[in-house]
């Protein structure tokens, strides 16, 4: 969709989760506490738990003998979809050609390696590898790709998402015990969303996707996280919220800009990217990259640049200093109107980079004032 030229005002939304867990027999296992502090529905600090296994073992424990359901695999990402139809062939000792499946089963204490082995399935099997197959198909039709073509950061959902489940039942910390998750949606036009985990129902705003997303951040670690997205036709009020749940409770570890919750966007070992708006120079958008921490939060790292893509073609109305260095200005000289320059980029320090037409690549630094660079500059891409 095309990116709109005016703002609205939006009400912040804050959420906060407590999920009631559930027995089973596994949880003698030995457990890791998970440090850090959690938060409550009623917004109170409660200690880590220590309910959370050091390990998944399975995707999903019973896809061998029991049939699944949409209500079990449709909202999982195209990752975890992939990891539990090869699920079924490694517990026969299937030796995976693919290194990363390789490494992956290998780490399982389950998992021991069949030469013998002819792939075959049990009928129930042969069931859920078509269904698994299926959903994944789906996935894939259902694709996160860039909407606007200055701006390839810019992406947008093209494709079908009625496969996509308002009902789960996920295992989403690993110890082998189902949670029940709802998304529910509202009783009147002026209603909003409510998500449902096991008895805990609270309110999550009128402009929730009407689906909510099961994701794995980290294939080594034992957690799938909870991802919801708010959409809106104002593209700098898109967020994404994930969550992750300990066996006790449930705590945000991050909400970021734009849409993240696709398996486009994240790596399956701890780094998501997100689309952040910037119009500190034009309107624009740059790739931020988070990282999993120990206490597994999402936090940002740094980069040195930003890049624009496809590079934004200006020519020069004022005259200009660049320079070849950003931090050194003692090589500074001047663009004259009527040059032709490309846009490439900033670090995000208020230092821009720009193409000169000889290709030579040079750095213009903003003020710490707000300028109209549309003054300095012609065919700057300004939305807002």
């Amino acid at each position: 969709m095309d990116l709109q030229k005016y703002r609205l005002i939006y009400g912040g939304l804050a959420l906060s989760l407590i999920v009631s867990g559930c027995a089973y027999a596994g949880k003698e296992k030995a457990a890791e506490r998970v440090a850090g502090n959690l938060v409550t529905a009623r917004g109170t600090t409660a200690a880590p738990s220590t309910v959370a296994v050091a390990t998944r073992e399975y995707i999903l424990k019973d896809s061998s003998n029991t049939v699944l359901s949409p209500e079990k695999i449709g909202s999982l990402d195209n990752r975890i979809l992939m990891l539990a139809r090869n699920e079924i062939f490694a517990r026969h000792g299937y030796i995976f050609k693919q290194k990363d499946l390789q490494d992956y089963f290998a780490a399982k204490p389950w998992y021991h390696a069949d030469s013998a082995y002819k792939e075959h399935l049990s009928p129930t099997e042969k069931q859920n590898v078509a269904l698994l197959r299926n959903y994944e198909a789906k996935y894939a039709d259902y694709k996160l790709e860039p909407s606007h073509t200055d701006d390839v950061h810019l992406r947008g959902y093209k494709g079908d998402s009625s496969f996509k489940q308002k009902k789960m039942n996920v295992d989403l910390n690993g110890d082998g015990c189902e949670e029940g998750i709802q998304l529910i949606p509202p009783e009147t036009e002026l209603g909003n969303f409510k998500l449902k985990v096991n008895n805990i129902t609270m309110e999550v705003g009128s402009e929730l996707l009407p689906y909510l997303d099961i994701v794995d951040l980290d294939i080594d670690d034992p957690y799938f996280e909870i991802a919801l997205q708010m959409d809106s036709q104002m593209v700098f009020l898109r967020s994404t919220s994930f969550f992750a749940y300990d066996g006790e409770t449930l705590r945000q570890i991050a909400e970021l800009p734009g849409f993240s919750a696709h398996s486009s966007m994240f790596d399956g070992q701890g780094r998501v990217v997100s689309a952040e708006e910037s119009n500190n120079f034009q309107t624009w958008f740059r790739d931020l990259v988070f990282s999993l921490d120990a206490e597994h939060s999402l936090h940002e790292e740094q980069q040195d640049f930003y890049p624009m893509e496809p590079s934004t073609p200006l020519t020069i109305k004022k005259e200009i200093a660049v320079q070849f260095n950003k931090d050194d200005t003692n090589d500074a000289f001047l663009l004259e109107p009527g040059d032709n320059v490309k846009f490439l980029g900033d670090d995000k320090l208020g230092h821009i980079k720009l193409q000169t037409s000889m290709g030579k690549e040079v750095w213009y630094t903003t003020g710490d004032e707000y300028v109209d660079y549309s003054s300095f500059f012609d065919g700057l891409i300004l939305y807002d």
